[in-house]
């Protein structure tokens, strides 16, 4: 019940409640369990939009990527942040000279043909230490899988179902990681939040393509992906995480970079 105006003047001041800390989220919090096994500093992120994962995440230098910011940024402005409104094929295409990040995460249009041209476009940013983070590789229906997000709720509407929820074909991603990065090693996230990837420079021990070819791999659907989860190499949060700190065991020192600007 509201008090009235006159109650409100005459109230005792009520001792101030001390504001409550930012929920972290899953996002954040995997960054950040990387980010203290691997000693990173420098993180770039790309698809920001309404940024609770990039100004969740607490280290020195960030740069943020996405054509249309869906919060203010000004307030989250200060030294070693940069927020760039460009689409990614525009940021990547117009570096002078490449950055080099530690950790990047890879959070842009859930297409595969976007995201699998901003993992190419981001090698260039990467060095022999850095770790990349991929989400929305695992769909969370059949509709959820189909690559135009407005036709996707559109076919969910129509079988009775109101959630918004897509991931688009992101998934054939890790299919061209296994089957044509042989040097790259990855693990996902079965639990705790959106199942992710985790990927870093470490050979596979065994390779053996599944598909063998781009073409197969953008025809891969829903229900053929259903038969094939194995190649996600899913895992409980902390099991996947023993998975990478065992791989980069005793391997992750942080040799200075020098640094560069791009426009």
């Amino acid at each position: 019940m509201l008090e009235s105006k006159a109650e409100a003047q005459t109230s005792a001041p009520s001792p101030a409640t001390p504001a409550k800390p930012p929920v972290e989220g899953h996002s954040a919090r995997r960054i950040h369990r990387v980010a203290e096994h691997v000693g990173a500093r420098s993180y770039l992120e790309i698809g920001v939009f309404n940024g609770k994962t990039f100004n969740g995440v607490n280290l020195p230098n960030k740069v943020g990527v996405d054509p249309r910011f869906a919060f203010d940024i000004e307030p989250h402005k200060r030294d070693g942040v940069r927020f760039v409104s460009l689409t990614s094929d525009a940021f990547f295409s117009g570096m002078k000279s490449p950055e080099h990040f530690d950790i990047i995460f890879l959070d842009g249009l859930h297409t595969f043909q976007q995201t699998f041209r901003d993992f190419c476009n981001s090698l260039i940013c990467s060095h022999d230490r850095t770790v990349w983070l991929i989400d929305d590789v695992f769909p969370s229906d059949v509709y959820s899988a189909w690559p135009v997000a407005s036709e996707a709720r559109q076919f969910r509407k129509l079988s009775g179902s109101d959630s918004p929820a897509w991931n688009g074909d992101v998934y054939k991603l890790l299919f061209a990681i296994h089957d044509f990065f042989p040097v790259l090693s990855f693990v996902s996230f079965s639990n705790r939040g959106n199942r992710q990837t985790l990927l870093w420079k470490t050979p596979r021990q065994t390779f053996t393509p599944i598909l063998g070819s781009l073409e197969r791999i953008e025809r891969l659907g829903y229900f053929e992906l259903m038969k094939s989860q194995q190649v996600f190499n899913f895992k409980p949060e902390d099991e996947a995480f023993a998975e990478f700190f065992s791989s980069m065991n005793g391997k992750f020192t942080v040799p200075d970079v020098p640094e560069t600007t791009s426009p």
